[in-house]
């Protein structure tokens, strides 16, 4: 693990409930074997070996797992501040998530001498990852090169997704990302959708193991953290929000990130300046 990326290589019976969350990073999940269904908000995705999920900062994510089948998994994750500050690296990721919206999906599969190449690249990175040569860190930076330079290949050979017809909860998913800010309330979603606000409500929580109110304050966290990170202050970034007070902001920023939104400006600032 460093500060621009780590890499994880995990073969196991994984029985623990995975809840919605996201990251700071840009996530490359390349799934090898097992029964999962993945969740990134309103999409979802039944996966097969060789596919490989570009999950971007900010989107809230979950796998579902069957804990009876081994589950085998690489992830990698990209910082931010590497992808911002690395020209090549920068302009790969920009164009791979591009693509995505283009192909309108987030996932892309790998079979054959493809499959094989890929998973040859992810093992070379996991060992000069863990090197303690001194070039290890530039072979590293190739692997991610090319596992890029791979990715985006195959997202230009992918045909269009075709849209699908949403079912109720990723209607409201939709909506709830769309307006995020004057977020609506459980009561008006279920007179928006012309269901009763308790079926809503379990239904929201069957598929994102979460409460509409707590999804919309991971979601707003996630504004706030983007706004904070362009150096507006606290004060400002709370009303941007949609917070009704300071004191409701303070609770759920500190809550979700473990900071608060003056000590997360601080870091964030003394990370540019270095």
């Amino acid at each position: 693990m460093n500060d621009n990326f780590r890499i994880s290589h995990n073969k196991e019976n994984y029985t623990k409930p995975i809840y919605f969350h996201s990251h700071d990073f840009y996530e490359i999940y390349f799934f090898m074997d097992g029964n999962v269904k993945y969740y990134i908000e309103n999409e979802s995705y039944a996966l097969s070996k060789g596919d490989v999920l570009i999950i971007p900062p900010g989107k809230l994510h979950r796998p579902v797992i069957d804990g009876d089948q081994v589950y085998e998994r690489y992830v990698l994750w990209i910082s931010s501040r590497y992808v911002s500050a690395n020209k090549g690296i920068g302009c790969f990721t920009n164009e791979i998530i591009r693509m995505t919206e283009e192909k309108n999906t987030r996932l892309t599969s790998f079979e054959g001498n493809e499959l094989r190449g890929l998973t040859g690249l992810f093992d070379k990175l996991l060992e000069s990852f863990i090197s303690p040569e001194p070039l290890a860190g530039f072979i590293a930076e190739s692997c991610i090169t090319l596992i890029y330079e791979a990715i985006l290949r195959k997202l230009r050979s992918t045909p269009r997704a075709e849209e699908e017809q949403e079912d109720l909860i990723r209607q409201v998913i939709s909506y709830i990302n769309r307006n995020v800010v004057n977020a609506p309330s459980l009561e008006e979603l279920s007179d928006k959708f012309f269901v009763s606000k308790y079926y809503l409500s379990h239904k929201f929580k069957e598929h994102t193991k979460t409460t509409v109110h707590q999804y919309i304050l991971m979601k707003k966290v996630n504004l706030a953290k983007e706004l904070l990170e362009k150096g507006i202050s606290p004060q400002e970034v709370c009303e941007s929000c949609g917070f009704s007070t300071y004191s409701n902001f303070y609770k759920a920023f500190t809550a979700q990130t473990g900071s608060s939104p003056k000590q997360f400006g601080r870091q964030i600032n003394s990370c540019h300046s270095k």
